[in-house]
């Protein structure tokens, strides 16, 4: 009878053991589902799992995680979408905290400040190096209200001009400061736009006013007192009326030219033609004022260039204001030459006026082409000059698709180079 005894409970000991360890698969699985956060599918099968009366339990269970899941791609949606919105802005946008640390920055400013390179965990102050920003922040501090600032910073050894806004942003504990968002718009273009436009304006007042102001001193010297003036004097006088006149009207076509230009209200008439028998037809014209006993104008052409896509009337402008700046700053040249090449396997075009004149200073080199630009103020008004002249051919040889450049030597000489595409582009 014992051993009896003994046998059912020795079954039921095996039978209790195997339910445990059941029961410790059933807690694994459990654990790694959680762990995991994924859905809990258990290893033992359903009938075991109904006679362990877990079935309801793993119901719940997986219903719980189906919800974690679910909020948390909530979350990392909306953070994913934030980043995305933050990124693509232009703007560059920049948060810290209390501490002047950097939290945050998106890829317009990492582009802005270093070169693409990351930004969180930097202190501000290192990163924007300016006086009037830490006047700025220091207001924000304050919380006061404060407008919308344009700041000039230091990035290496370039000026920089930003206009700066800002926002407090809520804290994501309740006992944590705000941080600050500030969002700075790079206005540096807009401001050297705005400098050269004070520029253009002061110098056309000024370019405007010289000449007015010697015919208007003349033509009243004789309205005044005619009859007093020598006839000789008088002769004088109503020479430099006509030429300051004359320098007027010179001036106001210029610079209604540039004008049309540069707001491409007049559109260059390309077409497919000869561009040899320009030049020639232009060296042939100016060869008429030299003295060919002293000076020469040679002409150097490939004759392999046949039909190019320009603006005859425009490409003419283009030279004559070349050669005439020759005449009128280097007048005693010896020798003037216009070469005319093909190079790039032919789709280019490359044309080049050199003289053997006084030459440029490198300092004023890069310059020439800038409206009203002279080498020689005096001496350039005096022979006429409206200073717009090379302005003018940069805006042609641009709207052709070409590029134009200048090359000089002091005592050797000037050379100008354009290139013109052969087809049209």
């Amino acid at each position: 009878m014992n051993w009896l005894v003994s046998i059912v409970l020795l079954a039921v000991s095996i039978a209790l053991f195997c339910k445990l360890a059941r029961l410790r698969a059933l807690l694994r699985d459990i654990e790694v589902a959680i762990s995991d956060s994924r859905r809990l599918q258990p290893q033992l099968s359903k009938k075991t799992l109904e006679r362990l009366g877990a079935v309801k339990v793993i119901d719940s269970l997986n219903a719980l995680i189906n919800s974690r899941v679910t909020i948390g791609a909530r979350k990392m949606t909306r953070s994913n979408r934030a980043e995305a919105l933050l990124g693509a802005v232009q703007e560059a946008i920049i948060v810290f905290n209390a501490e002047k640390i950097i939290e945050y920055a998106n890829s317009a400013a990492k582009d802005l400040f270093r070169g693409g390179k990351r930004l969180k965990g930097l202190h501000l102050n290192k990163l924007l190096q300016s006086v009037p920003l830490l006047e700025y922040l220091k207001a924000i501090d304050k919380d006061e209200l404060v407008e919308p600032r344009q700041i000039e910073i230091k990035r290496g050894e370039e000026t920089l001009w930003l206009e700066v806004t800002s926002a407090k942003v809520k804290a994501s504990k309740p006992k944590m400061k705000l941080s600050t968002l500030l969002i700075l718009y790079d206005i540096s273009k807009l401001k050297k736009l705005e400098v050269t436009r004070r520029e253009f304006v002061a110098n056309v007042s000024h370019e405007l006013k010289t000449p007015l102001t010697i015919i208007k001193g003349f033509a009243e010297a004789l309205n005044n007192n005619s009859s007093a003036i020598k006839s000789s004097d008088r002769d004088k006088f109503a020479k430099k009326i006509y030429n300051n006149a004359e320098r007027l009207h010179l001036l106001v076509e210029d610079l209604l030219t540039l004008a049309r230009l540069e707001s491409h209200s007049e559109s260059i008439d390309r077409s497919n033609q000869p561009l040899v028998p320009l030049f020639e037809e232009v060296v042939e014209g100016y060869i008429a004022r030299i003295d060919p006993e002293k000076q020469v104008i040679l002409l150097d052409v490939d004759q392999a260039i046949g039909d190019v896509y320009f603006d005859r009337f425009r490409i003419q402008q283009v030279l004559d204001n070349i050669i005439e700046n020759v005449f009128r700053y280097a007048p005693a040249f010896s020798k003037m030459e216009l070469k005319v090449r093909l190079k790039d396997d032919d789709s280019t075009v490359e044309c080049i006026v050199t003289d053997d004149g006084p030459g440029i200073a490198e300092k004023d080199l890069q310059q020439i082409f800038e409206r009203f630009h002279r080498v020689d103020v005096g001496r350039s008004r005096e022979r006429g000059g409206t200073g717009l002249g090379l302005s003018i051919v940069k805006h042609i040889i641009q709207q052709h698709g070409g590029n134009v450049f200048a090359r000089s030597k002091i005592g050797v000489g000037t050379s100008i180079h354009f290139n013109l595409p052969v087809e049209k582009t």
